[in-house]
């Protein structure tokens, strides 16, 4: 679909305003060279095109079929389309599932037409395939309502579930005086999806980075396999997520009729993938570009080079909020650096100070950083000066050759837009926004540093039976390693207070039942209880009182633990619906009701991810390290993380809960803890 050597318009008229005639008059502007044919029940005549009355009459199977036609003809055209052997289908049509009702039903029928059939369908509510290199322009978009040579190729793959914003970026490349190398949208995705896209866009070689424009992710696993695949050969990808608030998942529904993964865990999934994500489609091209251009650096260790004091502080900023480390300069960096400043700074971000050295010294400063050895990639920042000097400062970085990246970021104004017209046309990785900028710059470092690779699935591990009571759950999380609570379970109020005894100090007793989940609602937790005369005295009081308020709850004892006092997080895995295996962590306790708090990545996770995933929630690393004085607490939470996300893989659970999960200044213990089977919570089993 992406390389066509034959286009077939179905619903071609002699009207060039609408769909059929927009598709041929632009594959004509672009330069398509393959053979095209209009297909139109009524045979109207099309000046330059061979028409006939439907697709089983044409010469051949053309590779790419456009439906422009009305959404209740499609499926029997996508049925007709795989009856002749056809590449591919583009739908533009709305009034399918987005619509509702009758549109869902159409939609159904239309994914089933083209199982039964065999032949692929991007769409409905598609914006089309533009790929100017091979003068394919299988789209009625308005971004192509411009001369041809303003249509031209660039090193940025687009997928966008959002045709009207793909025609957007295209745009905005186009006004940069750039273009995409292939753009491809995939409206409703009844069958073609974004994964399909990522996928094809890696073995396209004009294709170095892979933009998205994505509202949500309907088949995770394969989603998954593609940015990996796409990261694998080199082409980092980059993200625009829209929907994530409450009222843009609403809108979602009646735009490309998207059932939406929960936001936070694609936040999640991405952020573990390694994708780099941007606020906006512009931010979004900006971040692709610049990648797509600078190349992979050694590491993450990122230097800054300015002569304004202000954007140095601007730019430390903009690093901490993404989580970029600006390592200072060596001893042998500054010492050759200072020769060469003005009242300015020698450290990172790096403030040459006054200006007055002459337009040379600028470049002079970006190739020592380069050179040094303590960067892995420098962002070289332009900012005012005398319009005179720009031509010789952009000529001096062009005829640099460092072995790091040079990411430039033009902040220079209008008076001096020659020279970012210079570093586009030399095709240097440039940009305008100081976000993008910082966003490519920490994307690369990321993707140079491996920490997004997948864990090693584990095998699947056999269980007898699902765990049907915090006690059970208790004795399954011990069997595996993990540090849980110590306690155990009491019959009746003479073995209560024997365990009471054993265990000494401050205890809790919870009451243990297959038919109760929340405990405390029904009296079934005693905190505080010292010594054997208590406990047995507790027992009773709880037995007691579950019996009153559940008559029928078969009651197997009440277990006795230690009481535990700390920092309480949650530690949460659940089979996902659209990505399988999810690890959640947040804030334990009390804490983890409405803070919206938590975070998500895809299990198993490896340590390095754990470590990411625990590092991402709100405010937690502060507060560990303030409790333990150290990042012992934080490094022990991620192995907790890690090692209980591959015990949950193996066994094949529905869900997991542990809340809270305490910091006792030693350990981690885990107090709590709820283990769900296939078919629902509390003791179903698969």
């Amino acid at each position: 679909m992406l390389s066509p050597r034959s286009v077939a318009i179905v619903g071609l008229s002699a009207d060039a305003a609408k769909h059929g005639g927009r598709v041929l008059a632009n594959l004509r502007k672009v330069g398509f060279a393959g053979a095209v044919w209009g297909v139109n029940p009524g045979v109207p005549e099309v000046e330059g095109v061979e028409m006939f009355e439907n697709l089983a009459a044409l010469p051949e199977a053309p590779d790419l079929v456009v439906c422009a036609i009305p959404a209740a003809a499609v499926p029997a055209t996508v049925e007709e389309a795989g009856a002749i052997g056809a590449g591919g289908v583009v739908v533009f049509a709305g009034g399918f599932a987005e619509a509702g009702g009758e549109g869902e039903r159409l939609q159904t029928e239309l994914a089933r037409a083209a199982r039964s059939s065999g032949v692929r369908v991007l769409g409905p509510n598609s914006g089309g395939i533009i790929r100017p290199s091979t003068g394919l322009a299988a789209s009625f978009l308005t971004c192509l309502d411009r001369p041809p040579e303003q249509i031209v190729s660039g090193p940025v793959g687009l997928v966008t579930q959002s045709g009207g914003t793909g025609s957007y970026v295209h745009n905005l490349a186009a006004a940069a005086g750039d273009g995409l190398a292939v753009s491809i949208s995939t409206g409703n995705e009844a069958d073609l999806g974004l994964a399909d896209g990522i996928t094809a866009l890696v073995d396209v070689d004009e294709v170095k980075a892979i933009a998205l424009v994505m509202e949500t992710v309907r088949n995770g696993a394969s989603f998954v396999d593609a940015v990996r695949r796409a990261h694998a050969a080199g082409k980092p990808v980059v993200a625009c997520r829209i929907g994530t608030s409450q009222r843009g998942e609403q809108l979602m529904s009646t735009h490309t009729g998207a059932l939406a993964a929960p936001a936070k865990v694609l936040d999640g999934v991405l952020d573990a993938l390694g994708v780099t994500v941007a606020e906006t489609p512009e931010e979004m091209l900006s971040v692709a570009g610049v990648m797509a251009r600078a190349g992979k650096p050694a590491g993450d260790r990122i230097g800054i080079v300015t002569h304004s004091g202000g954007i140095a502080i601007l730019l430390t900023d903009l690093a901490e909020r993404a989580g970029v480390a600006l390592p200072h300069p060596g001893q042998a960096l500054r010492d050759r650096l200072q020769p060469l400043l003005q009242l300015g700074s020698s450290d990172n971000p790096l403030d040459m100070g006054a200006i007055i050295g002459g337009p040379a010294r600028f470049a002079q400063v970006v190739d020592l950083f380069a050179r040094s050895g303590d960067f892995d990639c420098v962002l070289a920042v332009s900012t005012a000066h005398p319009p005179a000097h720009t031509v010789e400062r952009v000529d001096g970085l062009l005829d640099l050759d460092p072995p790091t990246p040079v990411v430039h970021l033009w902040m220079a104004g209008d008076v001096s837009d020659t020279g970012l017209a210079m570093l586009r046309g030399a095709n240097r990785p440039v940009t305008t926004e100081p976000r993008a900028a910082i966003r490519a710059a920490a994307g690369m470092g990321r993707l140079a540093t491996g920490s997004f690779e997948p864990a090693a699935r584990p095998a699947p591990a056999i269980m007898d039976a699902i765990p049907r009571t915090e006690h059970e759950a208790k004795r399954t999380l011990t069997a595996w390693g993990l540090p849980v609570v110590e306690g155990d379970l009491a019959t009746d109020a003479e073995s209560a207070a024997r365990l009471a005894s054993d265990l000494d100090g401050e205890l809790v007793m919870k009451i243990v039942s297959p038919a109760i989940a929340h405990k405390t609602e029904v009296g079934g937790v005693v905190l505080g209880i010292v010594g054997s005369d208590h406990a047995r005295r507790a027992f009773d009081q709880i037995v007691g009182r579950v019996a009153a308020a559940i008559p029928d709850a078969a009651i197997e004892g009440v277990r006795v633990e230690r009481m535990r006092a700390g920092i309480e997080v949650i530690v949460g895995m659940i089979d996902e619906p659209a990505f399988g295996p999810t690890a959640m962590v947040g804030l334990g306790g009390v804490a983890a009701e409405g803070l919206g708090a938590e975070r998500f990545a895809p299990a198993p996770l490896t340590r390095q991810l754990a470590h990411r995933l625990v590092r991402r929630v709100p405010g937690l690393a502060t507060l560990l390290r303030r409790h333990s004085g150290s990042d012992e607490a934080l490094d022990d939470l991620a192995g907790l993380v890690a090692e209980t996300s591959r015990w949950f893989v193996a066994s094949g659970l529905e869900q997991l809960e542990m809340n809270p999960v305490a910091w006792t200044g030693e350990r981690w213990e885990i107090l709590d803890a709820l283990v769900v089977g296939e078919g629902g919570r509390d003791g179903q089993t698969r």
